[in-house]
């Protein structure tokens, strides 16, 4: 988040660090941490309290337990990206699996025991789907890191953070994170944003687990749980499946960043059944509907053409596809009262620092926030389109293209029983 460097870099080291932690390690790691602020001063994590106390006593151990050697590892990669220039404004969250047999058997083995340890920072999830007799169920391996988990809530609290909603209604701490760890977000580091990962471990059975699916908030913002298994039930190789659960997602909507790994594992060509095809079907089929609707949604920059000639000469670049909910959403969207004046919309628009058109055949239809200058349709005439759209109609509007009555856009009861939406 903030940009990808973060997530890049990461890519490139966390996994060497996991690899290479020793001992060394756990005094520039607790250093680091007390600098945070006055309440760490003398903070430990809970997976290093052992391995400090037998450093105290000078009985360095002859090795790492998994938990500490998770901690240290991502701890001391959080550290590096300390040094780097661009620390303060970005982030990344950060799964990762590490499996293996206790006898040594290939972990794609049907007689192999199979022992998973989940090391997880921030929203990136990690799901495994069973060989089992309901057809595959999925089992979360992870929790979101998020405001709303009352534990990770009352640890920030602990540590003087606050916590707010953007304009989407998505709860973020210090009006600024979604994640309540995370890697990176230096600025925040002292709330309590720190990348000691939450550990799990799991024991498996070689013949009845499927594969395991670790994947970012870009998915799961889309897809439920087992939406996301039983995508991939229908693959015939793991990169298939990833690839598919882009693409799937990618339709559903999705505009954040999207990662997903699939890890076969031996049960994976056992009968299973895709038990949500036909909910997801339908979604699909909805998101498909409304992108053949003759009028479509296009944002840009003002000061830009946002015209359905300039994308087809190929200027796409300078345009980007917006979903009419989300859009408008965050236009019409109010937790004060139950009604909007025109001007707050117009105002709203204008903050947004989009130009919105509404595509409709033959000509485009400008909905500026300016004086108008001559759009095909002058401003009020556009609101009004743009109200009813949302089942609120009911608006005076002034017969000056460039003034608009302050009159209130309120939902008429009947609008309310009905509750009409966009697709309505």
């Amino acid at each position: 988040h903030g940009g990808d460097s973060c997530a890049e870099y990461l890519k490139q080291v966390l996994a060497s660090h996991i690899e290479t932690a020793t001992v060394d390690e756990l005094q520039p790691v607790l250093s680091m941490m007390h600098q945070y602020g006055k309440d760490w001063s003398d903070y430990t994590p809970a997976a290093l309290e052992r391995l400090e106390a037998a450093v105290q006593r000078r009985e360095v151990p002859s090795f790492l337990t998994l938990n500490e050697r998770l901690t240290l590892a991502f701890l001391s990669a959080d550290n590096d990206v300390r040094n780097l220039r661009w620390s303060d404004g970005q982030g990344s969250t950060a799964c990762s699996v590490l499996l293996w047999d206790s006898e040594g058997l290939p972990f794609w083995s049907r007689e192999s025991q199979l022992h998973m340890s989940v090391a997880s920072v921030g929203d990136s999830k990690a799901l495994l789907c069973r060989a089992d007799q309901k057809g595959g169920l999925v089992t979360a391996l992870t929790s979101p890191h998020h405001p709303g988990v009352r534990g990770e809530r009352e640890r920030l609290q602990r540590h003087g953070a606050f916590f707010s909603r953007d304009s989407f209604g998505e709860e973020r701490a210090m009006a600024r994170v979604a994640n309540t760890r995370a890697f990176g977000d230096w600025q925040v580091k002292r709330f309590g944003v720190v990348a000691e990962p939450e550990i799990r471990h799991f024991d498996l059975s070689g013949d009845d687990a499927a594969f395991v699916v670790v994947v970012s908030d870009g998915l799961t913002s889309v897809l439920t749980d087992q939406e996301i298994v039983d995508i991939v039930k229908g693959c015939d190789t793991p990169a298939t499946a990833a690839r598919r659960l882009v693409d799937v997602s990618e339709r559903m909507g999705s505009d954040d960043n999207m990662t997903a790994l699939v890890l076969r594992l031996p049960a994976w060509d056992a009968p299973m059944r895709d038990l949500t095809r036909d909910h997801r079907q339908k979604r699909l089929d909805s998101v498909d509907q409304i992108q053949r609707l003759r009028g479509s949604m296009f944002a840009g920059p003002h000061g830009g053409s946002s015209s359905m000639q300039e994308m087809n000469s190929g200027h796409a670049a300078r345009v980007r596809l917006a979903t009419p909910e989300r859009l408008l959403r965050r236009i019409f969207t109010t937790h004060q009262r139950p009604y909007l004046s025109v001007a707050q919309i117009q105002q709203r628009v204008r903050a947004s620092g989009f130009r919105l058109t509404l595509v409709a055949e033959p000509e485009d239809i400008v909905l500026d926030t300016d004086e108008d200058s001559g759009s095909v349709v002058a401003v009020p005439e556009i609101m009004r389109m743009t109200l009813s759209v949302l089942g609120r109609a009911d608006t005076s509007m002034s017969s000056d293209t460039s003034l608009v009555s302050q009159k209130d856009c309120a939902l008429t009861h009947e609008q309310e029983r009905e509750q009409l939406s966009l697709e309505d």
